[in-house]
């Protein structure tokens, strides 16, 4: 069994004003967070799914760069082009780009939940579900492709149509914290951000 590990970093951070996961946080780009905690888990290979504008920027060695053909269609494009582009994989591991306390070993919890008789593992604190952070079987395909030819566009709208084991998590869970706008840093524990480090 294959099990990739993928960082969604193509958004288009419209609430942030700009590409949040090149953002500084204690010295480390916010995508790195994501990308070392599915490292950190061995999981081959590792994606990084952006657009071809932002492409440049990511030097990680060992990474695979999955081009979305149109930039900022959402997380279901990201996941139905990296299905259709990715035949050698049984497992897709999505993190998002922006959540600078993910761990590695939220990670290998989440890994624990496998089995081929579900297609997706998803983390849910109390009734909040969060497909971010989740693992797609490539049985999902077939899926994300209608929903695409239907215009819908909702992740939510796909795992109604799965079978999917929700993994409970406690609401003060600190590894699924995710930044939509530059607001939310000063909430944040124990934060070092330094603002305005992002370069073009």
């Amino acid at each position: 069994m294959t099990i990739a590990g993928v960082v969604l970093a193509g958004g288009q951070s419209s609430r942030y004003g700009k590409p949040k996961m090149f953002e500084m946080f204690n010295g480390q780009f916010l995508y790195q967070y994501s990308l070392q905690a599915l490292k950190k888990n061995a999981l081959k290979p590792l994606i990084i799914s952006t657009n071809a504008s932002l492409s440049p920027q990511f030097e990680e060695k060992d990474v695979r760069l999955n081009i979305e053909e149109m930039s900022h269609q959402g997380p279901l494009f990201a996941l139905n082009n990296l299905l259709s582009k990715t035949p050698d994989v049984d497992w897709f591991f999505l993190l998002a780009s922006d959540m600078p306390f993910i761990t590695d070993s939220f990670v290998r919890k989440m890994l624990s939940f496998v089995d081929d008789t579900y297609d997706a593992i998803v983390p849910k604190q109390s009734d909040k579900i969060q497909p971010l952070a989740a693992l797609y079987h490539r049985r999902a395909l077939l899926k994300t492709e209608k929903l695409l030819q239907q215009n819908k566009r909702s992740m939510k709208s796909l795992l109604d149509q799965l079978t999917v084991y929700y993994v409970p998590v406690s609401d003060d869970e600190q590894a699924l914290i995710n930044i939509n706008a530059i607001t939310d840093w000063p909430e944040l524990p124990n934060t070092v951000y330094n603002k305005g480090d992002y370069h073009d």
